[in-house]
């Protein structure tokens, strides 16, 4: 049978704090000194010291109340000390660029982070997957995006629709249909199934405004037309969070995707489906695959969270 070798060091091993510790005592030539310098308390640095020595098998340094004196063993191991320290930190630099090294970074747009989980969902779902992958997530309206990915703030952004004239790579996630969004308690959550556009005539209908998302409005505002409700019901809104303010509040309701699945669940709104079949593309829109180490991971990423409650697919047009 193989003999088992014992490691020599199972008894002795000495800490890099402990070493550094040594080292700061030595500097201010004192134990009270050295112990405001590293901010812990005398007495524990004092036993840290003793420590140090029962592992050493010597004494390292005389105690007095003048400070301390290095006896010959202390001397040195002081130069060594120093040397391991330094050492250890060029260790340290090297191991934290080669993880910078490859570590990839993303940015990615959403038109509606907190709302539209599925987007965040993803973004975790690729660091579980790869460690290496930096994520940074921006909340840019639909109409805004296309400018970021020109200018490379973003590598990928998540918007409502595809807009005309998109000179990016497209993919499509999913629908989502189109459902009536309410203050809670409202007389339309007790229908007891789906409500009529035509039905509500009388409803005052927030839009989020044509130049921030822009085939939202057209989406909503066709439907709107076609059920024949007044123009003097319809008021535009800045964007989705002022709509959503806008119906919290009571002052009205708004048609909005269900993919913000976040709003419903926030005790305040309350999402109740239409009978109109109406419905909107969510789309990844990206420079290329190529472009970004993380840009095919995430699309990945996205696809899932997408399809997790959604019968969702992707088609990528050039």
């Amino acid at each position: 049978m193989t003999e088992r070798i014992r490691s020599p060091y199972n008894n002795q091993s000495i800490s890099f704090k402990l070493l550094h510790h040594f080292v700061v005592v030595c500097e201010a030539s004192s134990l009270s000194r050295a112990a405001h310098v590293l901010n812990v308390c005398q007495s524990n640095l004092t036993l840290q010291m003793s420590d140090l020595e029962r592992r050493m098998g010597v004494q390292l340094m005389h105690r007095s109340w003048r400070g301390v004196d290095l006896t010959e063993a202390g001397q040195i191991l002081l130069p060594e000390a120093r040397s391991i320290l330094r050492r250890f930190d060029k260790i340290k630099l090297q191991v934290q660029q080669a993880h910078l090294h490859g570590r990839v970074d993303l940015a990615c747009a959403s038109f509606a982070v907190p709302d539209y989980p599925a987007v965040p969902q993803a973004v975790r779902m690729l660091r579980r997957n790869d460690a290496r992958f930096e994520v940074k997530l921006l909340e840019l309206p639909s109409s805004a995006q296309p400018m970021a990915l020109e200018n490379g703030q973003v590598q990928m952004a998540v918007m409502l629709g595809k807009l005309p004239n998109i000179q990016f790579r497209l993919t499509r996630l999913r629908e989502s249909r189109i459902v009536l969004l309410v203050s809670t308690g409202h007389a339309l959550t007790r229908a007891g199934g789906p409500v009529s556009l035509r039905d509500l005539g009388g409803e005052m209908f927030w839009m989020v405004d044509r130049v921030v998302e822009p085939v939202l409005h057209h989406v909503t505002t066709r439907a709107l037309v076609d059920a024949e409700v007044p123009n003097a019901m319809m008021r535009s809104a800045g964007g989705l969070k002022d709509v959503i303010a806008q119906v919290a509040t009571g002052s009205g309701i708004a048609l909005v995707p269900d993919c913000l699945r976040g709003l419903d669940g926030s005790g305040v709104l309350t999402c109740v489906d239409l009978e109109e079949s109406l419905a909107i593309d969510v789309v990844a829109v990206h420079r290329g695959l190529k472009a970004n180490k993380g840009t095919k991971e995430l699309l990945n990423c996205l696809a899932a969270a997408n399809a997790h409650g959604s019968d969702a697919s992707t088609t990528t047009q050039t």
